[in-house]
């Protein structure tokens, strides 16, 4: 029986044809964004538009089912679109392999053509994006994201529910530079240093190498960050020994390791200050050094060979021999000409990675890590089970179905809830009621438009004069962009003649605030269009908020928050992942801290 049969006797034909006439964006191809393509084309969605920046890798491969080992390194949109065309659908696809933040090629009038967005994103700058894009252009936004057992699906009706930005999400966990280079307490922080720091000095290129000035500020005495620039220095020199060393030449192995683990620690052991509150590094684990070092089998290192227990560090031998050996493949692949990066999934980064960073952890009194757990730590992968992502994958779709169902976003919204996981014993999810946007979301609560002009042509003096008629401003405005630079107000009008190419490009945002401090701040999403005068969008722009009140609104206010923050704690905002090949183990892509620019900072830097 055709799949559209099914479909007609769950929602009827009027809904049917609804699912026909849509076009909608996935963003994300991976664990969930999987599960998710299956699901919209049985609903059959007219046309799917899939978007990843990134390629597949071996532990992808157990729980994103689209794809086989032979697709490895191959694009995840244009994997998944080709892996269903054996599917019987009536949606069209469509696949894109670029990041979701290029508004070049992403610009807004590609947002603007979907009737809804489903989000299957694995890191937070990328999602806070697509939830503004929304905001601007008012699409409902389908949010869904799972970590191990647990799991949501957050429905976003744009300045009705809940935003993206609404809830304060958690920092991604970092650690001060002077814990990770000198003072390391835990096995994180030596996988860290070996990570991003060793590897990344002998092997990776100038600029992910990061070989930056030490900043003083960020070590607790000035005799250790000059021991810190010291070592950044002498490790150029051992990179330079790397490249220049011939493939039958194996001393260079001892040398590096005793400029590493011995000299850089002696030097640390004279800055007394470090010790007076922590345990001493000592070379008591590692003395024997020398003598593994000369009984090392010249066949594994001829041939490049693993030991056979390398993978479990159970002793000073197993590391200090996978340390040989990773080191010089991992040479012999730099003297190739071969750009390195490190990746979990590369035995020879992974392993130089466990066994230098299970030296340092041997020196610094602290456990070490087989290759198992230094998989997990160092490629930020955590517990999982894949089948949470077919579940809330699931949730997703038929969370969009509302859509359909109902006639606008109020009534969507009212019908509408949320899913998550539950620790419940009889039931997986469990579900409530939207909520209201947060009054003070640096987001969503701003208001939004978008203003066409070219940019080539238009002055700041016009789009000012333009914004002061269009929107009944009493006095006068600034102009400002979305990192705070101040384009213009009453002390800056040199800028007023110069044309708004001069201080923006195209598909950049530009906050407009009330001189006269009566009308509250608003967003407008600049886009040049060639020939065209100044057209802005027509807002509805409310009074700007008082930080006074009388009593009973202050009391409301208190209340409503706390609601909010009550209801936003029981929920985990949680990332995309994949289970790691070969374990229920599921992945996170590492996520870098963003600092994310919603709400314009004091300080305003002035342009000109």
């Amino acid at each position: 029986m055709p799949v559209d049969s099914h479909i007609k006797k769950m929602f009827g034909d009027d809904i049917t044809t609804k699912f026909l006439q849509t076009k909608v964006l996935l963003v994300g191809a991976g664990g969930i964004g999987c599960e998710l393509l299956k699901d919209l084309i049985m609903m059959n969605i007219g046309e799917i538009h899939v978007l990843d920046l990134d390629t597949i890798d071996l532990s992808n491969l157990n729980r994103q089912f689209l794809f086989r080992h032979k697709d490895i390194k191959q694009s995840k949109s244009k994997t998944a679109i080709k892996a269903v065309e054996s599917f019987t659908y009536k949606s069209k696809l469509y696949s894109y392999h670029g990041s979701i933040l290029d508004n070049k090629m992403f610009p807004i009038s590609f947002f603007k053509q979907f009737d809804i967005i489903y989000n299957a994103l694995d890191n937070l700058e990328a999602r806070f994006y697509v939830n503004r894009m929304c905001l601007f252009l008012n699409i409902p936004l389908y949010e869904s994201g799972t970590t191990g057992l647990r799991g949501q699906v957050q429905p976003i009706y744009p300045h009705l529910s809940e935003c993206f930005n609404c809830i304060p999400k958690e920092t991604p966990k970092t650690f001060p530079v002077c814990t990770i280079r000198s003072t390391p307490s835990k096995p994180v922080h030596c996988i860290t240093w070996a990570k991003q720091f060793l590897f990344a000095q002998l092997f990776c290129g100038d600029e992910e190498a990061g070989e930056e000035n030490v900043n003083p500020e960020e070590f607790t005495n000035e005799e250790e960050a000059k021991a810190s620039a010291n070592e950044v220095n002498e490790l150029a020199d051992l990179k330079k020994l790397i490249i220049d060393s011939k493939r039958e030449e194996s001393g260079y192995a001892e040398t590096i390791f005793k400029k590493i683990f011995i000299d850089d620690i002696e030097r640390l052991l004279r800055i007394e200050d470090l010790w007076k509150s922590r345990e001493r590094p000592t070379f008591q684990a590692i003395e024997n050094y020398e003598a593994i070092f000369k009984g090392i089998d010249p066949k594994l290192v001829e041939k490049r060979e693993y030991p056979q227990n390398c993978s479990q560090q159970n002793d000073i031998n197993d590391i200090l021999e996978t340390y040989v050996i990773s080191l010089y493949r991992l040479s012999d692949r730099l003297r190739n000409g071969e750009v390195l990066e490190f990746d979990k999934d590369d035995e020879d980064t992974l392993r130089f990675v466990m066994s230098t960073s299970n030296l340092r952890s041997l020196i610094f009194h602290i456990p070490v890590k087989n290759e198992f757990d230094l998989k997990q730590i160092a490629g930020n992968i955590i517990p999982a089970v894949a089948t949470m992502n077919a579940i809330m994958a699931g949730f997703s779709a038929l969370s969009s179905v509302k859509y359909f169902t109902e006639s606008n976003n109020e009534t969507r919204m009212r019908k509408s809830r949320m899913v998550y996981d539950t620790s419940s014993t009889d039931k997986v999810v469990n579900s409530s009621k939207l909520v209201s946007a947060n009054p003070n979301c640096p987001a969503c609560s701003v208001t939004k438009g978008i203003v066409e002009m070219d940019f080539t042509s238009t002055t700041l003096e016009e789009l000012r004069t333009e914004l002061i008629k269009k929107y009944g401003y009493a006095d006068d405005v600034e102009i400002m962009t979305l990192d705070s630079k101040l384009l213009y107000d009453f002390d800056l009008e040199e800028n007023l003649p110069k044309k708004v190419g001069h201080f923006i490009k195209d598909e950049s945002i530009l906050l407009i605030n009330d001189s006269d401090e009566k009308l509250d701040i608003i967003e407008l999403y600049a886009v040049h269009k060639k020939g065209t005068g100044i057209v802005l969008p027509d807002l509805e722009i409310p009074l700007k908020k008082k930080n006074g009140g009388d009593e009973e609104g202050d009391e409301e206010n208190d209340e409503t928050d706390g609601a909010e923050i009550a209801f936003g704690g029981s929920i985990i905002v949680l990332d995309d992942d994949t289970v790691d090949s070969g374990n229920t183990v599921e992945e996170v892509e590492e996520v870098e801290e963003v600092e994310v620019s919603d709400e314009p900072p004091a300080k305003r830097q002035r342009v000109e």
